[in-house]
C-alpha cells in the first residue's frame, strides 16, 4: 500500500513539474535565437507619455501668454506625476513656490525608491488672467479636474491617496523673468496638490 501512495506522489510531481514547463515554453518569445531571454516590455509610463511642449504664446510677455503659460505648467505636472521626471516642472517653477516645491519633492520621493504614482492628471478647464503688474507679475484664475491618483510601492503595494477634483479652483501667480514665465505661487481653497 505504501509503495502505491509513493507512486501516486511521485507521479503527481512529475506531472506537475512538466504542466509548469510546458506553460513557461509557451511564454518564451518564439523569433528570440535559443538561450536566450525575451526583453519585458517597456514601461507604459516612459511609452505614452510625450513631453509636453509649451505653445509658442506661452513666450509671450502678455495676458494671453501667462495664461498659455499657465495651462502649460498644469501639463507639465501631469506630466511629472505620470513619469516620474520633474525635469521641465522644476525649470518652469520658481524655488520660492511652496506648492511647486512640495509637488516635485513627492514626485520624486514616490519614484526615488522605484515607486510610482497613478492618476492626478490636471486637466484645465478655463485660466483667465485677472491681475496684470506692468506685464511683469500676473495672477490666472485656474478652473481645473483632477483625476484620484494614488502612490504604490515598487511591490505594488498602494502608499497613499488622493481623491479626485472637479471644478477646482486655484490663482497661480507668475513672474516674467526676462525670458519667460516661472511659476511663483498657487493658492487654492483647497491643496492643489
Amino acid at each position: 500500500m505504501v509503495n502505491i501512495v509513493r507512486v501516486i506522489t511521485v507521479t503527481r510531481g512529475v506531472a506537475a513539474v512538466a504542466l509548469a514547463l510546458t506553460v513557461l515554453a509557451g511564454c518564451a518569445d518564439p523569433d528570440a535565437p535559443s538561450g536566450t531571454a525575451s526583453r519585458p516590455a517597456a514601461s507604459p509610463s516612459t511609452e505614452q507619455h510625450a513631453t509636453p511642449t509649451p505653445p509658442a504664446a506661452a513666450a509671450q510677455q502678455n495676458r494671453a501668454g501667462a495664461v498659455a503659460f499657465t495651462e502649460h505648467w498644469f501639463a507639465l505636472l501631469s506630466y511629472a506625476i505620470e513619469t516620474g521626471n520633474t525635469k521641465q516642472l522644476r525649470a518652469a517653477s520658481d524655488r520660492a513656490c511652496r506648492v511647486c516645491t512640495q509637488a516635485i519633492t513627492d514626485i520624486e520621493r514616490a519614484y526615488g525608491d522605484g515607486g510610482s504614482i497613478h492618476g492626478g492628471a490636471y486637466t484645465v478647464r478655463e485660466a483667465t488672467t485677472f491681475e496684470d503688474f506692468a506685464g511683469r507679475l500676473m495672477t490666472v484664475a485656474v478652473f481645473y479636474d483632477r483625476s484620484p491618483r494614488e502612490g504604490m510601492s515598487p511591490l505594488g503595494v498602494p502608499r497613499g491617496r488622493q481623491e479626485g477634483a472637479a471644478l477646482a479652483s486655484c490663482d497661480a501667480r507668475l513672474q516674467w523673468s526676462g525670458s519667460g514665465w516661472t511659476m511663483r505661487s498657487v493658492d487654492g481653497a483647497q491643496p492643489v496638490f
